[in-house]
């Protein structure tokens, strides 16, 4: 075990090196000072707590001890007799060719439930969010601690302290995997698996465990920690894994492919295949060559590409290529994110190199890549359309793949996995009335405040412009014609402008103070849809997916509010000639109808024939959720009691169906 001790601390600070290549100066300031911060709750360190119990301390400080004293003013004499931390470990990118000026410090702070519970759990969480707060504040890096009871990690079972989601809890080993395929030691006791030799079981692992890194000590600290044994997990598991990972892609789409494609080569597979984690550790044992660090990026990335190339489509293949080099490259859209990142460090351009040998690219398909943050916005969002569509087909495979190889084993409907379910069901596409979501929040981002509703004078369609990139170059707040509705800056095109405005909210690029400009259109004004986004804004709030209604998600229909506009692009009409309604599904997905009712030649026909479509097309099964836009319109406040009347004639009968169905079954 000692050769394996040796060659795990050479590639960690083989690691390292690679980390200070690749970080930025605040990066690397949090990512020293963070275990000095860990270890002492000091008045002039960042993250003190003004409370005398404040627990604090590493386990086996001594390591950092000189460095962080060269970095601080003067000695920090507060010794610590009983410290909480057990271990301290980074996972993720860090120091990796997936490294960016974008990452950020994923902790684990491991502990002990005897030693840190109750009161002093409160207090440690609180001095950990003030370090958080230190980080970003000061140096603009994001800094996560996420605190592991190690009791229950050596169950298998991850627990989040807080936050909003955490992977643990529904795919605790599929994360536990995670953490040593990419684990950066730290501080603290040394993890035991890493040195664990690969012919020795998993049973014999527990036993030494309770020797070599057992949970309760008293006087010297164990040289090694047990923070558990990565196991396959059972089917159900890689489905909550392929949920969490689908609905994590709209934060970072490029990772998220990468990230997804594992589950389903595991899952298609049966489950033969050596977690990733096995295959670092042996490459880490047997590196010929020391002073470059095993990178787990690139194993996953070459073990990823190598499956897509036998069975995904050519085109699916590339594009899961293309989101490897993005995301090696960092490269995101967002202005003004190019900074300090036109240089490529010489481990990225070594396996750039590799990667355009191995999949026989042409010279200029790198540098169009490279070039993404020029892309037109456009591009941009068609190749992320692109890419949100496979992961979906990816994520249909194996959820299809495992409820019918393990048909008693796997649960689609599981209540803890509704959120994550309705999530995905969010963000399908196909209806021709379902307003459609953005592919990542990387695209949002991007996105401007400044915009242009034009109105094909032809063919009535409503085109959005974003003017930050219209042709490069910042524009004026003057009015705008005749934009070309084949530029590379719209992006978003509809038959209404009601469902325009809708796209807006629904990926929450409204806001008041939105710079909108309405041109060539057939009366509608500027005044008037920024009015109509304000009622969908207030119609349709941003949902929390974790509250909600896990009796009534998937109920097909309209959930909540539904709103209604007559004649909103034909303003000044009196007879009542169209109508837009807008309206949320239990499960997050946003729909636009819209019906044309200027042939009908007699009013109570238009009610019934909108009474109709309420019914049929939005699910609707009263009438206080209706809502008229504008609220004080009197010219069709008739119109609308009109409405409500015709459709409570049509949901009366049915009304009355239920009920009396109702009585028969009891």
């Amino acid at each position: 075990m000692d050769s394996l001790l040796e060659a795990q601390e050479r590639n960690n600070q083989a690691r390292y090196r690679e980390l200070r290549s690749l970080a930025t100066p605040g990066f690397l300031k949090v990512f020293d000072l963070a275990p000095t911060l860990l270890h002492h709750n000091h008045p002039d360190l960042p993250g003190y707590l003004d409370h005398p119990d404040t627990p604090h301390g590493l386990v086996a400080y001594s390591n950092w001890e000189m460095q962080a004293q060269e970095l601080l003013i003067g000695p920090l004499d507060d010794p610590v007799a009983m410290p909480v931390v057990e271990c301290l470990v980074l996972i993720g990118s860090s120091s990796s060719v997936g490294h960016t000026v974008r990452s950020d410090l994923d902790y684990w702070v491991c502990y002990r439930p005897e030693r840190l519970n109750g009161q002093a759990l409160a207090l440690f969480k609180e001095k950990l969010q003030a370090i958080s707060r230190w980080a970003i504040e000061e140096h603009n890096t994001e800094a996560n601690f996420y605190l592991v009871d190690l009791e229950e990690l050596a169950q298998g079972r991850i627990e989040h302290s807080w936050g909003e989601e955490a992977e643990g809890e529904v795919a605790p080993h599929l994360l536990m995997e995670e953490l040593y395929r990419t684990i950066l030691f730290v501080a603290g006791r040394f993890p035991l698996w890493c040195v664990w030799p690969e012919d020795r079981s998993q049973e014999e692992y527990i036993e030494a465990a309770k020797i070599m890194a057992p949970l309760d000590w008293t006087d010297s600290p164990p040289d090694y920690v047990d923070l558990g044994y990565p196991t396959k997990p059972q089917p159900q598991e890689y489905l909550a894994s392929a949920m969490w990972l689908a609905y994590k892609a709209e934060t970072d789409p490029f990772k998220g492919v990468l990230k997804l494609i594992p589950i389903l080569e595991a899952v298609e597979t049966d489950f033969i295949s050596p977690l990733l984690c096995d295959l670092v550790k042996n490459e880490i044992i047997n590196n010929s060559m020391p002073q470059f660090a095993v990178d787990p990026y690139i194993i996953t990335i070459d073990r990823v590409a190598a499956f897509c190339a036998t069975h995904l489509s050519p085109e699916h293949t590339e594009l899961v290529r293309a989101a490897a080099v993005l995301k090696v490259l960092g490269l995101t859209g967002r202005e003004g994110d190019q900074v300090q990142r036109t240089i490529v460090s010489p481990s990225k351009l070594r396996v750039l190199t590799k990667w355009i040998e191995d999949w026989s690219w042409p010279p200029d398909r790198l540098g169009h890549l490279a070039a993404y943050d020029q892309w037109t916005e456009s591009e941009r969002l068609r190749l992320g359309n692109d890419i949100l569509m496979m992961l979906l087909g990816v994520y249909m495979r194996i959820s299809s793949h495992l409820m019918t190889r393990f048909p008693g084993q796997v649960n689609a409907q599981d209540e803890q996995l509704a959120p994550f379910a309705a999530r995905i069901l969010g963000r399908q596409r196909g209806l021709e009335a379902t307003v459609d979501v953005l592919p990542s929040n990387l695209h949002r981002n991007s996105i401007s405040k400044r915009m242009v509703f034009q109105q094909d004078v032809l063919t009535g369609q409503w085109s959005i412009y974003n003017l930050k990139l219209l042709n490069g170059q910042a524009l004026s707040s003057e009015p705008l014609a005749g934009l070309d509705p084949d530029s590379g800056d719209v992006i978003f095109q509809t038959d209404r402008v009601a469902k325009a405005a809708a796209w807006l909210v629904r990926n929450q690029l409204y806001s008041p103070d939105l710079e909108l400009t309405i041109t060539d259109s057939f009366g509608v004004t500027t005044q008037a849809v920024h009015e109509y986004l304000e009622t969908l804004n207030d119609c349709f709030p941003p949902l929390e997916f974790n509250n909600l209604d896990t009796d009534t998600i998937f109920q097909v229909g309209a959930k909540g509010l539904v709103l209604i506009a007559f004649n909103l692009e034909d303003p000044g009409e009196i007879k009542l000639r169209t109508a837009d309604v807008v309206f949320r599904t239990g499960w997050g997905e946003m729909r636009h109808q819209w019906r044309e009712l200027g042939h009908l030649m007699v009013e109570a026909d238009k009610y019934l024939d909108m009474g109709n479509t309420l019914v049929e097309a939005c699910g609707m099964t009263a009438v206080d959720s209706l809502v008229l836009f504008p609220s004080q319109a009197e010219t069709f406040s008739r119109a609308f009691s009109n409405l409500k009347s015709a459709l409570m004639a049509q949901l009366r009968p049915r009304n009355q169906l239920k009920a009396s169905k109702s009585l028969i079954d009891l």
